[in-house]
C-alpha cells in the first residue's frame, strides 16, 4: 500500500514510525504503546487522528485536552499543551502546519490553514491563514 501524502504537499508523508505511533495511540496497546512512545521520546496524552502527519515523530508532546483538526502537520520536538499549570489546552484548526520545535501553550485557537514557524512560541490566538514566527507573546510596558 502506498504511503498517504498530505493533500496540499505530496512531499509530506508519514513514515513507518509515525504510522506505528498513530496506531498505538488510537488502539491503546498498553505496554508496547508506552515502550514505543518512550523510544521516540514522545508524551502523547490523546489518540492521534488518522489524518495527521508526523514527518519526523520524535520528541512530540501533546496534552490530553488539545484538539487537532484534519490534515495537521506536526514537526519534531513540538509541544502543544497547557500553560503555567492551567488546564486549558490549544485547539488546532484544519490544514495547520506546525514547524519543528514550536510551542503552542494555553487556551489558544489556531485557525485553519495557519503556519506556525519553527521554534515559534504561541500564547495567543492565531487567525485563519496567518503565518506566525518567533514569540507572539503579550508585551507589557514597564
Amino acid at each position: 500500500m502506498p504511503r498517504r501524502t498530505h493533500p496540499h504537499d505530496i512531499h509530506i508523508s508519514n513514515g513507518k514510525l509515525a504510522e506505528f505511533l498513530i496506531f498505538f495511540t488510537r488502539h491503546h496497546v498498553p505496554l508496547f504503546s508506552r515502550i514505543f512512545t518512550a523510544f521516540l521520546n514522545c508524551d502523547i496524552g490523546r489518540p492521534l487522528p488518522k489524518n495527521i502527519f508526523l514527518p519526523h515523530p520524535f520528541g512530540i508532546v501533546l496534552s490530553g485536552g488539545c484538539e487537532l483538526g484534519e490534515d495537521v502537520v506536526i514537526g519534531q520536538q513540538v509541544t502543544i499543551g497547557n500553560r503555567n499549570g492551567v488546564m486549558a489546552a490549544p485547539k488546532i484548526g484544519n490544514r495547520v502546519y506546525i514547524g519543528a520545535g514550536a510551542k503552542i501553550l494555553g487556551n489558544v485557537t489556531i485557525g485553519d490553514d495557519a503556519v506556525i514557524g519553527a521554534n515559534a512560541v504561541i500564547t495567543r490566538d492565531v487567525p485563519t491563514g496567518a503565518t506566525m514566527v518567533g514569540a507572539n507573546r503579550n508585551l507589557s510596558k514597564a
